[in-house]
């Protein structure tokens, strides 16, 4: 049923255009009973820097209400970068055809359809609600940090050297699209972070940083290569929600516009700069490396030395600034909370670079 539906073309380029009609037209098989009236508001302040999101309030013939989250195009210049990096296509897809198998909990997807040609595109996806949100801005415990290790590992232990299998999945490492993130995105970023924020760079990290913008398309080159999986590409705190279930914390991951094929020492290295803060730095952090490289081992993995994992990490905490970067200096931060997000992400991943001592490998490589 959901597959009749993916072959639908519709998309959105405002939150006004989920109106009662085509929330019937889509979604009517799904629903107790039609739509009589809908109310739509924005989410992700300062959160959906890449793509718009917004929760549709459904009313129906019976007087009861339905809510569903819904994801369209950046009303922002920010549409011109996420459609030069494919994000579009990227998250339609994985909703298509790996969300059902995928060992990290999804929003079950109502909706999900991309146009060719404009890269315009709509998914619709049940609402988890606010009460699990996960906060970038405070950061995560050790419990959250430990459960996003492990579940990142079974994502890419199930898919390792089989990635290649789905010829839709977009490799990360391509030539061009380096090339693309180096020039749009991260050297026009690195001079107005350096103004916007000159004190967090202590310690000779200017310096790096600037080095790792003229490098990065070799950079990513080398962080990408080694065993392929299937990756987030954007796994941090803010693109998940953080249920308790039985007592524990668990994780469902949203937001897989980045996801594609590459090492997948970059998701916990994007997760670790990202969204740990200080006081997870060190002991804490390989402590959870060697706990990610222990579940690899444990759904499979074999040939892959807890050294080379360790190596491809420091390689990814380099490539990672080019969200920081991005975020502080090259996109439209939207407001305050956006602009808030990247110095805390800016200050988190500068710490990461030190901890793990990056420039060093810089020298080295």
């Amino acid at each position: 049923m959901l597959q009749n539906r993916f072959l639908m073309g519709h998309t959105l380029l405002t939150a006004d255009e989920f109106d009662v009609a085509l929330a019937n037209k889509l979604l009517g098989a799904t629903l107790s009973q039609p739509v009589t009236a809908i109310h739509t508001q924005p989410l992700g302040e300062g959160v959906g820097l890449m793509s718009s999101i917004a929760r549709a309030t459904m009313t129906l013939a019976d007087n009861s209400t339905e809510t569903v989250v819904f994801k369209y195009v950046a009303e922002t210049d920010n549409a011109a970068i996420s459609k030069g990096l494919n994000f579009y296509a990227n998250e339609v897809n994985f909703y298509r055809y790996l969300s059902r198998d995928c060992p990290i909990p999804t929003p079950q997807c109502l909706y999900a359809h991309v146009d060719d040609d404009s890269q315009d595109f709509l998914l619709i996806l049940e609402d988890h609600g606010e009460a699990a949100v996960g906060n970038q801005l405070q950061g995560c415990d050790p419990t959250v940090m430990t459960t996003a290790f492990r579940r990142a590992a079974e994502l890419h232990g199930q898919y390792w050297g089989t990635a290649h299998d789905f010829a839709w999945l977009n490799p990360q490492n391509v030539v061009a699209t380096n090339n693309f993130r180096r020039d749009a995105i991260y050297l026009p970023g690195v001079e107005p972070t350096l103004e916007l924020f000159p004190h967090l760079f202590t310690d000779n990290l200017d310096t790096t940083v600037r080095e790792i913008g003229e490098r990065f398309a070799e950079l990513f080159d080398t962080a990408m290569s080694g065993p392929q999986t299937v990756i987030h590409g954007d796994y941090r705190i803010d693109n998940m929600l953080l249920p308790t279930i039985d007592g524990k914390t668990d994780i469902i991951a949203v937001d897989w516009q980045n996801s594609g094929r590459g090492n997948g020492a970059h998701d916990i290295a994007y997760f670790s700069s990202q969204s740990c803060g200080p006081e997870l730095r060190g002991e804490t952090e390989l402590t959870e490396l060697k706990n990610y490289h222990a579940t690899l081992q444990s759904v499979g993995v074999k040939d892959y030395s807890f050294d080379e994992c360790l190596h491809y990490y420091r390689l990814n905490l380099m490539i990672t600034m080019i969200t920081p970067i991005a975020v502080c200096g090259t996109l439209d931060s939207g407001n305050d909370r956006g602009l808030e997000l990247g110095r805390v992400m800016l200050e988190r991943s500068l710490a990461a670079l030190k901890t793990m001592e990056c420039e060093a490998l810089l020298r080295e490589l």
